[in-house]
């Protein structure tokens, strides 16, 4: 009796429907889920046959074969159920079980889930074709998002980063340093700018925006929208150089007078900062260069001063008083490139006016084509019947405009190499290379290094008001080490975002660098050295230079803030009065381990 009540507890307690039928399908028990299911009264039930409570017509076959059935799905009204029928017999009479699960709740999240999933791949669609980069983290410091923009902003993979805490995509960032974190911290919008360089080298300049993200006054993570401007500062530069055009170039007394420049210009030969052989050399040969007419093709890496040599040619030309007129070759589709290069007659196209094109802007002065190898080969092949003849016709207009014009045009990668691959005519390589002037990348010509560093420091401390004697000798000799993929332009930059961080020192110190180059530091530090046969252990003795035993002592006091910190790198660098980060690099540096 006792069991038989235990069985009937559990019947009626079960989540699932269950129905027990004869061999016809006429229900003779249903537990309470059942009852509630089809909306039955303990009083209401009899003569109940399942075909009619479920009355789909393909229900009914699932009770002929003598083996159980499972994952039946059928529709009673508006809900989705999943049934399973189970035959038994008891004293040679057949008998079935019929089990319901009503899964129209599930489905529904089932189908709510895919819809969120969907909805979010469709935000993250749009999101990857902004013109700004978005990096979103929760309270956690987990990336949930990171679209197409940053990643090329970042040098990163969006894939390879999402779901990553932020720690573990970038190892040298720390809850201090992160502006993500700063700002989920004080609950503040941070704006900051930066520049960045691609793997080519060339100079990206972003502004970011940081801002906190609340829910229901609660903190859930923060998100950082960056902007590209470096075409806009770019552009300010250009304005800016126009609107100081006619302005007096300074003097020095033990030079001549340098020239008022009043044609479109700011660079002359005096202007170029070397000391290194191959760099005097290209100097003299664009010297000798700027004596005749002839056509230029000048070459060297992005960020070698190409411009510079150009202008300076101009300047030391007898056009010196004639336009100087510049265009890049590679910001243009061609459509509009031709026109701006040959001019427009009205009617010629839609909304087309009659308009001079840089070749009678140029007349009598000199055209800087630059990247000219990022011109399409049939914009190329009118460009030779320009120089060749001498002559141009506006889009639209038959009349035939002489022209007396110098074409210096610039390339970044090796003239052969891009009429190999067709995006450089050969004829065209001809025309123009009458004085071809190689410029040697920054790596080639090390000692140009120092001395560029010396002037760009003295250069841009005027401008952001700062007073800075020199660098870190360390940082010195990773600069003197370093490839510089983008150059001088590169350095330059590496240089003024030093001097953005100045505060009151006066030396330039690893702290000062931009993320990439203390990253590529670091891994540099971090690769195995072989050890020095002194060791690091200090013994007070009058042996080795200044510098090498303030190196020892400087070890001594970092082993102890260590070890009175047990190892925690944030109290040892408080003890010492440095940053983490400046630690950490110390570290690597004398190989300290702990």
């Amino acid at each position: 009796m006792e069991s038989s009540l235990s069985l009937t507890t559990i019947w009626n307690f079960c989540s699932e429907a269950m129905i027990l039928t004869n061999e016809s399908g006429e229900a003779f028990a249903l537990n309470r889920a059942a009852m509630r299911l089809f909306s039955f009264t303990s009083g209401s039930m009899e003569s109940v046959s399942i075909f009619e409570l479920i009355p789909d017509p393909s229900f009914s076959k699932h009770f002929k074969p003598r083996q159980p059935t499972t994952g039946i799905s059928l529709l009673l009204g508006t809900q989705e159920l999943n049934i399973s029928v189970v035959p038994f017999s008891v004293s040679s009479a057949s008998y079935f079980l019929v089990i319901i699960k009503n899964i129209t709740e599930q489905q529904n999240l089932k189908y709510q889930l895919q819809s969120a999933k969907e909805t979010i791949r469709f935000c993250e669609m749009i999101f990857d074709e902004m013109s700004e980069g978005v990096c979103a983290i929760d309270t956690q410091g987990k990336i949930q998002f990171y679209n197409k923009k940053m990643g090329t902003l970042d040098l990163r993979e969006p894939q390879a980063v999402k779901g990553k805490r932020i720690f573990e995509a970038w190892p040298n960032i720390t809850e201090e340093t992160s502006t993500l974190f700063t700002s989920l911290r004080l609950a503040k919008s941070l704006s900051q700018r930066e520049v960045h360089f691609t793997n080519t080298g060339k100079a990206i300049t972003t502004v970011a925006r940081t801002i906190p993200l609340k829910v229901d006054g609660k903190n859930i993570g923060a998100v950082q929208i960056s902007s590209d401007i470096t075409e806009k500062k770019h552009l300010t530069e250009m304005i800016r150089q126009l609107q100081t055009q006619g302005e007096t170039v300074p003097t020095n007394q033990n030079e001549d007078k340098r020239k008022k420049i009043n044609n479109h210009t700011r660079f002359q030969f005096q202007d170029i900062v070397c000391s290194s052989r191959e760099m005097r050399k290209t100097i003299e040969h664009s010297y000798r260069a700027a004596r005749s007419s002839s056509n230029v093709l000048i070459t060297g890496e992005t960020g070698t001063g190409k411009e510079l040599f150009a202008q300076s040619i101009h300047n030391e030309s007898k056009r010196r008083d004639k336009p100087f007129i510049a265009q890049n070759c590679a910001a243009l589709p061609e459509n509009l490139l031709e026109s701006l290069l040959f001019g427009t007659t009205a009617g010629s196209f839609t909304g087309a006016v009659d308009r001079e094109g840089l070749f009678e802007q140029a007349q009598r002065g000199t055209l800087l084509l630059d990247e000219i190898n990022s011109m399409s080969l049939n914009l190329q092949a009118k460009l030779l019947r320009a120089l060749q003849e001498k002559k141009i016709q506006r889009l639209g207009s038959s009349r035939v405009i002489d022209v007396d014009v110098r074409i210096i045009a610039t390339i970044n990668e090796e003239p052969l190499k891009a009429i190999e691959e067709k995006r450089l005519r050969e004829d065209l390589f001809y025309r123009l290379g009458v004085v071809h002037i190689s410029i040697p990348p920054l790596r080639q010509r090390k000692e140009d290094i120092l001395v560029l560093i010396d002037h760009f420091i003295q250069k841009h401390t005027k401008k952001l008001g700062v007073h800075v004697k020199g660098m870190d000798p360390d940082i010195q000799k990773f600069f003197l080490d370093y490839q510089w993929p983008g150059n001088v332009r590169q350095l330059e930059h590496a240089i003024e975002g030093c001097l953005n961080l100045i505060y009151d020192e006066e030396i330039i110190t690893f702290e000062h660098l931009p993320p990439t180059f203390r990253d590529k530091m670091l891994e540099l530090l971090a690769e195995p050295i072989s050890p020095s046969p002194e060791g690091f252990s200090y013994v007070p003795q009058w042996e080795g230079t200044l510098a090498e035993q303030l190196e020892k002592i400087e070890v001594l006091l970092i082993e102890k803030a260590l070890q009175e910190a047990n190892g925690n790198i944030t109290k040892a660098g408080g003890k010492l009065g440095i940053s983490r980060q400046n630690l950490n690099y110390k570290l690597k540096k004398y190989q300290i381990s702990f």
